[in-house]
């Protein structure tokens, strides 16, 4: 078994993978899946600390939709983010759709039936 001599100048393990890549090409491919990986876990133990402080014992039946939605949410909140429940809630803006005929309340159904089955499909 031949050993690799490697001269003090590598200084770039890529760089010295490389040039020996035709030799050793089991460790190549080894080491360029392995490399890429981070040293640190922290943003992955970071994402999982904020989902336990999310899923408590009391929350246990949250269902992983919910879960995801509320992970973004925090994650929003956190790096500046804001929410605006008061969108479209203007009086120019109800104006606007009442012109237009936009509101959804005043619209005529075209087939009642398939209007009550998607009524009854929302309420589950």
């Amino acid at each position: 078994m031949q050993l690799l001599q490697v001269s003090p100048n590598f200084a770039n393990v890529i760089t010295l993978l490389k040039e020996y890549q035709q030799h050793y090409p089991t460790i190549f491919a080894l080491a360029m899946d392995v490399l890429p990986i981070q040293a640190s876990a922290v943003p992955c133990e970071r994402v999982f600390s904020s989902a336990k402080e999310t899923m408590a014992p009391r929350r246990s039946r949250i269902a992983p939709n919910l879960m995801e939605a509320l992970q973004l949410l925090k994650f929003t909140l956190r790096n500046g983010g804001s929410l605006d429940f008061t969108s479209g809630l203007g009086y120019k803006d109800e104006l606007h759709e009442m012109e237009n005929g936009e509101s959804e309340q005043h619209k005529v159904p075209e087939d009642i039936t398939s209007f009550v089955k998607s009524l009854s499909q929302l309420a589950r």
